[in-house]
């Protein structure tokens, strides 16, 4: 299990990746400090449902690319709230679908490389994680 200093720094590598491919770059933005530590995690939960309502106006408007990204945004945010141990937190399951959104997401933006934006992805990498 990895700490969360280890998963807020995995969250930031992936979301400094995305950032120049996506065109709503507000709450990725938002994201990145707080997986630097420059803003609450508990804020997460608001930022959960601002992301949440753009995912309802993508999806009204049948935007792929906008819909993978808000899924990676709001598993992001469930991640970075639930880290900051709150009440009421989100499912236990939220980090485990940061990745599969990721690669998703990566799909979405046509990347020549889909696995590019996380290092835990890497042949080479000590995690030795592949999820494909």
């Amino acid at each position: 299990m990895m700490r969360h200093y280890e998963t807020s720094d995995s969250i930031r590598e992936m979301i400094a990746f995305f950032l120049p491919y996506c065109d709503d770059k507000i709450t990725l933005q938002i994201l990145l400090r707080m997986s630097e530590c420059l803003e609450p995690w508990d804020e997460a939960d608001a930022l959960y449902e601002r992301i949440r309502q753009k995912t309802v106006i993508a999806r009204k408007k049948n935007e792929s690319r906008a819909l993978a990204q808000y899924a990676f945004e709001e598993s992001c945010a469930k991640t970075l709230y639930n880290m900051s141990k709150p009440a009421s937190p989100y499912y236990s399951d939220a980090p485990f679908w940061v990745i599969p959104l990721g690669f998703r997401l990566a799909c979405a933006l046509e990347l020549p490389d889909p696995c590019a934006f996380s290092s835990l992805l890497d042949d080479d990498s000590d995690q030795r994680f592949r999820f494909m």
